[in-house]
């Protein structure tokens, strides 16, 4: 019997997938941007972030959310982030307090010295809001698009090590 309560409040503490057609939108007031995890590959640099609900409502959530990378006085850098192909876009419903992911992925200024340029943050729009929220991570020096594509982004997912 307890092995069910447990499975049942694990059911119940995570976001969904779903159709969502009864919960609003999420809003841009009611989210907080996290960064939740990093991680690196051969020159990638990858940084798992979140979308957390801080409203008392459920909302969803569907799509890509629009980042820029930021200089060091949080003005946008001249450069796009490219969608990730090839990957489920789901709609992602958020009772409070729980959380969306998506992944940012760059290449490290490293194997293409001296094509690269520095970041210090980022601007990040919900999928489907129009006001930012900012991370400030510090400077990150990335390669350029001339040398190695742009920097990407995948969409939300409900949950984190799931892409």
């Amino acid at each position: 019997m307890a092995a069910i309560g447990c499975v049942l409040a694990l059911a119940i503490a995570r976001p969904s997938v779903s159709l969502g057609s009864s919960t609003p939108a999420c809003s841009t007031s009611n989210l907080r941007l996290d960064l939740v995890q990093e991680s690196a590959a051969t020159s990638h640099r990858f940084w798992d972030l979140s979308l957390r609900n801080v409203g008392s409502l459920t909302c969803h959530m569907k799509g890509y959310p629009g980042v820029g990378m930021l200089d060091a006085s949080a003005r946008l850098i001249n450069v796009p982030v490219d969608r990730t192909s090839g990957v489920q876009v789901r709609k992602v419903v958020l009772g409070p307090w729980q959380r969306a992911y998506f992944t940012f992925g760059y290449v490290v200024s490293g194997p293409c010295l001296p094509h690269f340029f520095s970041a210090y943050g980022l601007q990040v729009f919900a999928p489907n809001t129009s006001q930012r929220m900012v991370y400030y991570h510090g400077r990150f020096d990335v390669c350029s698009a001339s040398a190695a594509g742009h920097p990407q982004v995948w969409p939300v997912r409900p949950l984190l090590n799931t892409l």
